[in-house]
C-alpha cells in the first residue's frame, strides 16, 4: 500500500473514531463505551470540564441528567494530520433552538486524546437550514 492510501485510511479512520465517539457520547450517552475511545491522558479544553477523561464523563453525565434530550449532530468533517474537525448542531432539546458547535478533537493511537471547541447561536436573520445548505 502507498503512503497516499494509508494516509487517506488513517483519515478515514481519525473521522470514524470521533463519529463514533459523538454517537456514544452526546446521543446515546454510553458513557461507559464512550470512555473506552479516549486516552487515559484524554484532555478536554471546555472551560470548567477539568482533566482527564473520567472528569469530561462526570461533567457531561451531569449535563446529560438536567437535559436529557440533547443531541448533537455533525453537518460536516474535515481531518487533516491527527485532528479532526466537526462542525455540528446541537440542541439542548428535541424543541430547542439550535447552536452551532465546532470541535476539534486530536487523535493517538486510535482514541481521541483531546478535545477543544466554539459554539455559538444561530445569527439574526438566518435560519439553520441556510448554514446546512451553505456548509453544503
Amino acid at each position: 500500500m502507498n503512503s497516499v492510501n494509508s494516509s487517506a485510511k488513517s483519515l478515514q479512520a481519525n473521522k470514524d473514531l470521533v463519529a463514533e465517539y459523538i454517537r456514544l457520547f452526546y446521543n446515546d450517552k454510553d458513557f461507559d463505551r464512550a470512555r473506552r475511545l479516549l486516552t487515559e491522558g484524554f484532555v478536554n479544553h471546555h472551560p470548567g470540564v477539568g482533566a482527564g477523561r473520567d472528569r469530561t464523563v462526570e461533567s457531561f453525565s451531569a449535563v446529560a441528567t438536567a437535559l436529557p434530550g440533547f443531541s448533537l449532530t455533525v453537518r460536516r468533517v474535515v481531518a487533516e494530520g491527527d485532528q479532526v474537525w466537526t462542525h455540528s448542531v446541537a440542541k439542548a432539546a428535541p424543541d430547542a433552538p439550535p447552536s452551532i458547535v465546532v470541535d476539534i478533537w486530536r487523535v493517538e493511537d486510535g482514541r481521541i486524546a483531546e478535545h477543544w471547541d466554539v459554539g455559538q447561536g444561530l445569527p439574526e436573520g438566518s435560519s439553520l437550514e441556510e448554514l446546512i445548505e451553505d456548509a453544503g
